[in-house]
């Protein structure tokens, strides 16, 4: 939770202009973006993806941040290309200010023998294609990229290939509605134990404090991308 919570404080604090801009910085947030629960019916819980990595079924905090900009506000390469849009908002997540604290932290505390081929900086970040088999960070590995949207697994290292006590999946996407003239941006996530026995809980185990944490990092990470993708 550490990790998580000095990232999420950090954040609120660069994006409200200061320590006591905290409290915009989060009125912002709210306001710009919109935080949705998914439901067992999202497509995202029928994809084998999903099978792959909780394959026991086992219960999730999941949830939505949607963000929705006009057409015109966005880079004009990317107004009518779905794929290049949701490649830009994908490394606009990880390589933007709401990423950055987190990576150093991993960099300097989470770097075992065996990452030499992970991506550490948000500068490689910013251009990689997140092709499927990337890791970053020792926290994360991308599992899918169907180039409409890239899928990446979270929780524990990417090094702990089988189930784990801590994983997750996130989806993000970018969809293009030329009758609104609005893209609009998906941050999926998904966070469970995909090692823990089947029907052990009927629901997930994070405590409150990291599910309200999780809660403003996602729409943080949300955001941030919005400078890669606007003009």
């Amino acid at each position: 939770m550490g990790i998580l919570r000095t990232a999420a404080l950090t954040g609120l604090v660069g994006l409200g202009g200061g320590v006591a801009g905290v409290g915009a910085g989060m009125v912002y947030l709210l306001g710009a973006t919109a935080f949705v629960p998914l439901t067992k019916d999202d497509q995202v819980f029928k994809t084998r993806i999903w099978s792959r990595y909780n394959p026991r079924s086992n219960p999730a905090l999941k949830d939505d941040v949607v963000r929705a900009v006009p057409l015109s506000k966005l880079r004009p390469e990317l107004r009518n290309d779905e794929k290049a849009l949701t490649l830009e908002f994908c490394r606009g997540v990880w390589s933007r200010w709401a990423f950055h604290v987190h990576s150093l932290i991993q960099q300097r505390y989470d770097r075992p023998p065996g990452t030499d081929d992970n991506l550490w900086h948000t500068s490689e970040l910013a251009v990689s294609k997140f092709n499927k088999g990337l890791r970053f960070s020792n926290h994360f590995e991308v599992v899918d990229n169907s180039g409409s949207e890239i899928v990446v697994r979270c929780g524990s290292s990417p090094m702990e290939s089988g189930l784990r006590k801590s994983d997750g999946l996130i989806f993000l996407s970018a969809k293009i509605d030329p009758e609104q003239e609005l893209a609009i941006f998906h941050f999926k996530s998904a966070l469970f134990s995909s090692g823990a026995p089947k029907g052990e809980s009927t629901s997930h185990s994070l405590p409150p404090k990291m599910v309200r944490l999780h809660e403003w990092y996602v729409r943080m990470l949300s955001e941030s991308a919005m400078a890669n993708v606007k003009e």
